[in-house]
């Protein structure tokens, strides 16, 4: 049996040290997207996520009685064939979504199917971690922008402070404000949109209420970027030093602090609505 056990270390660690080795440029691209893409930044954190939640579920894994299936070399040739067609491609998502597909393969061909099923989602969690295709990017941000321009206006003018929107231009008395791509609220969302999925999972808020909370995310996100980009009009229409540098970033956190706090009061809300247990 030690022998046996020894043996299945090893296969493991080559299998795992073989999936490094073929990945390891898109691993590098990965991390230079969460060093260089502030929309994503957040991505250094989603693998330690993912080992927390594996961590939690330690007691479980791997699963009693579970066998090697021959879904993992399945999986492992699913990745490799995302790895080369996005690398041929050029397409940076299919590329990195090989990582999911050769994690998965060698959690089933080592452990089993039961294994799989039981990390099917820290795994898939992973996903927060790559960035969208650019053309889904745009396709968000784009009217994302117009959705800011316009509530930051409309906050703006609620506070009789004098306001003229031109497009994604929001003009006021001694300052412009472009609402430009990188304030569209779509670095906030992407990052709400992680934290209330894992909210969910770690309060066990399943079902409708799971996916009411996951989802809650994006007007939450929404909103806050309204309110920071009124927030900073407000600030420049006073001072217009006071609308760039470092007001303008801290206003951000400052904002998404709230957002935070909001969306778990969400959770929080959503928790009362739970059935009660009873015992015996």
């Amino acid at each position: 049996m030690p022998v046996a056990l020894s043996r299945d270390r090893i296969l493991l660690a080559v299998a795992a040290g073989m999936a490094v080795a073929v990945s390891w440029d898109n691993f590098k691209k990965l991390v230079d997207d969460w060093m260089t893409l502030p929309s994503y930044s957040h991505g250094f954190l989603v693998p330690f996520v993912f080992l927390f939640l594996v961590y939690l579920d330690r007691e479980h894994l791997p699963v009693a009685g579970d066998r090697p299936s021959l879904l993992g070399p399945l999986l492992v040739g699913v990745g490799v064939l995302c790895l080369t067609a996005g690398s041929l491609s050029g397409l940076f998502f299919v590329e990195q979504v090989s990582i999911l597909f050769l994690l998965a393969g060698i959690v089933a061909g080592y452990w089993g199917r039961a294994t799989l099923k039981r990390l099917r989602f820290p795994l898939l969690y992973l996903l927060f971690m790559i960035p969208l295709p650019y053309i889904l990017f745009n396709a968000l941000a784009v009217p994302l922008q117009g959705i800011a321009a316009r509530g930051a206006s409309e906050v703006l003018s609620l506070l009789q402070i004098p306001v003229f929107r031109e497009g994604n231009i929001i003009h006021l008395p001694h300052i412009s404000l472009g609402v430009v791509k990188a304030c569209s609220g779509i670095q906030s969302l992407v990052s709400l949109l992680a934290i209330s999925v894992l909210v969910a999972r770690l309060t066990e808020t399943r079902g409708l209420r799971g996916g009411i909370l996951a989802l809650s995310a994006i007007p939450v996100a929404v909103l806050a970027n309204m309110l920071r980009i009124a927030g900073v009009g407000i600030l420049g229409s006073w001072n217009p030093a006071l609308a760039e540098g470092f007001f303008h970033l801290f206003s951000g956190w400052v904002v998404f602090l709230f957002a935070l706090l909001f969306l778990l009061a969400i959770a929080r809300i959503l928790g009362s609505f739970r059935r009660p247990s009873h015992a015996g």
